[in-house]
């Protein structure tokens, strides 16, 4: 009794399944103070048909405390350090960036994609749309809004024989029902334009994704196989699970295959499947290739706005009433 008593109060550290990377030992953040009832909206949206989640005005913490164990507690500043401490130090302000840090964010009422933008819907904007009237006024000169994978991306595909072995075709990123893909930050702003929406703030993305909380991903604190597309799942006599890929896919699936992986706001996708512009540049959820620590509703990468890649897409949002 007196050893469970001397060990009250303290956390044991979280191992994250597939994830290699263990979260820093911490309470889960507390709810918010007079939490609002969350009350799943569904709203039409005429310019690309897209089914949209309505978020009612309201704050959350937005943020997260939890860090990688390993990364130095204190910034390291100019004091000598060993090599082997070299790249945990270079890489802490990746994981510890001042603006990913807790602090309550309140939001105006808004809109946003339940699903991630579709290589179908894109296909309309690029037929509809009269070329550069909804580019950004800073856009690059000459600048084409055909995603990269629809085109021959990969020369060897050309071989019949080659073609045979690869693990991927150009339907693969392609295909209508899935997510637009090597799009970059230039293309996603055109096409909300053009569809009468814009780009998401990382606030309203975050909120979109986790409701008011401070859940570490869509559905809870807890990480499940099989309620996001990510990565992490490749077979041997080493991996716990056994016998099957445990989202099913490799690269990027249909929106809304993993409806378990749902936010609170009615959502699919902010975990995986492929990372998505916001507003200011970055790139928020993960993607099918992100460990389940990347995945995380606090995940954010930070790329140049030419960026274009197959693990990269967005959805769109707007302001409500």
């Amino acid at each position: 009794m007196k050893l469970a008593a001397a060990f009250t109060g303290l956390f044991a550290a979280l191992a994250v399944w597939g994830g290699l990377l263990f979260l820093r030992a911490m309470t889960p953040a507390p709810a918010a103070k007079s939490a609002p009832v969350i009350r799943i909206v569904e709203t039409r949206h005429g310019g690309d048909g897209s089914a949209m989640m309505v978020v009612p005005a309201m704050e959350f913490t937005m943020g997260s405390a939890e860090t990688h164990p390993d990364m130095p507690k204190e910034p390291v500043g100019t004091k000598l350090i060993h090599p082997p401490d070299l790249l945990l130090a270079r890489a802490a302000p990746g994981w510890n960036p001042p603006d990913s840090r807790p602090r309550t964010v309140r939001l105006k009422a808004f809109a946003i994609d339940r699903y991630e933008v579709t290589n179908g819907q894109y296909r309309l904007f690029l037929a509809e749309a009269p070329q550069h009237r909804f580019c950004h006024p800073d856009e690059p000169k000459g600048k084409d809004h055909t995603p990269r994978y629809w085109r021959d991306f990969n020369p060897l595909l050309k071989d019949a024989e080659y073609a045979k072995s690869a693990p991927f075709s150009r339907a693969t990123f392609a295909s209508d029902g899935k997510p637009v893909v090597g799009v970059d930050w230039w293309d996603a702003y055109a096409y909300a334009a053009w569809a009468g929406k814009r780009l998401p703030t990382e606030a309203e993305w975050e909120l979109a994704a986790r409701g008011v909380d401070g859940r570490r991903w869509p559905w809870g604190n807890d990480w499940a196989w099989g309620k996001a597309n990510t990565g992490g799942e490749k077979l041997g006599t080493d991996v716990v699970t056994q016998g099957r890929e445990k989202d099913g896919f490799i690269y990027p699936a249909p929106v809304g295959s993993f409806p378990a992986g749902r936010s609170p706001f009615g959502c699919d996708d902010m975990a995986g499947n492929v990372e998505e512009w916001c507003a200011g540049g970055a790139a928020r959820g993960g993607s099918s290739r992100s460990m389940p620590s990347g995945a995380r509703c606090v995940s954010r990468s930070a790329y140049e706005r030419e960026f274009r890649t197959f693990t990269l897409g967005f959805r769109c949002a707007k302001d409500m009433p």
